[in-house]
């Protein structure tokens, strides 16, 4: 009979082993959720869409009441601090910008919007929609600018470059904006995405210098040099 017990007390032994093992793996996968969850949570302290939510929210009444000026003042200064631009605030300061007459300065961040969020953005629709007026603003300023200069110091495009006299034509009509110092190009889904031309200056013109590296295809893009 004493020998009948030996194999109960190892039985009961090995229970013992196997439930202490489960206990020590069952408190090591606690600890491992319990640190991740952490670690999930903290980083919304930091996001700047939470963190610059009050001063965002403030820029957007001031320019719904029209006040352009301090609703500038107030994008920027979120601008200036946070590290990722939350997307809503490229369209808020883009027609923030277009009601504030700076034209090139809306399209590039109204662009920059349609870019990040596509068709799908809450502010698609007017994103589009004050990009046209911001394209059309500008289109109009450029013409009334060009108008109010003198002719003389510019050329039209369709000269020869070696025909050109840089000394007394600097500047020539843009050829890749045709002057209007806006770039049209196809994005998501086949939207006209508009970009301010990065060949031009304010008026859509190049000058006569990059316009012979152009036609020999040596111009570099000015952000790239």
């Amino acid at each position: 009979m004493k020998n009948m017990k030996v194999p109960d007390a190892r039985i009961l032994a090995m229970k013992t082993i196997m439930m202490k093992v489960f206990l020590l793996m069952f408190s090591i996968i606690c600890m491992i959720f319990t640190g991740n969850a952490q670690s999930n949570s903290a980083p919304l302290e930091n996001d700047p869409a939470n963190e610059f939510d009050q001063e965002i929210t403030q820029g957007v009444s001031l320019m719904n009441k029209g006040a352009y000026k301090e609703a500038d003042t107030e994008f920027r200064a979120v601008l200036a601090s946070v590290k990722t631009v939350p997307a809503d605030l490229c369209f808020y300061f883009g027609k923030n910008s277009y009601h504030l007459q700076k034209y090139k300065q809306s399209i590039d961040w109204l662009t920059k919007y349609i870019e990040l969020k596509g068709s799908y953005g809450t502010f698609y629709d007017q994103a589009t929609e004050y990009t046209e007026l911001a394209r059309a603003g500008f289109k109009t300023t450029s013409s009334s600018k060009n108008s109010s200069k003198p002719a003389k110091g510019n050329a039209t495009a369709s000269k020869k470059a070696s025909d050109i006299d840089c000394t007394e034509h600097p500047y020539v009509t843009c050829p890749v904006c045709q002057g209007d110092g806006v770039i049209v190009q196809k994005g998501r889904l086949g939207a006209s995405v508009y970009k301010t031309c990065p060949y031009s200056d304010e008026y859509g013109r190049m000058t006569c210098e990059d316009y012979k590296l152009y036609v020999k295809g040596k111009l570099i893009i000015p952000e790239q040099k």
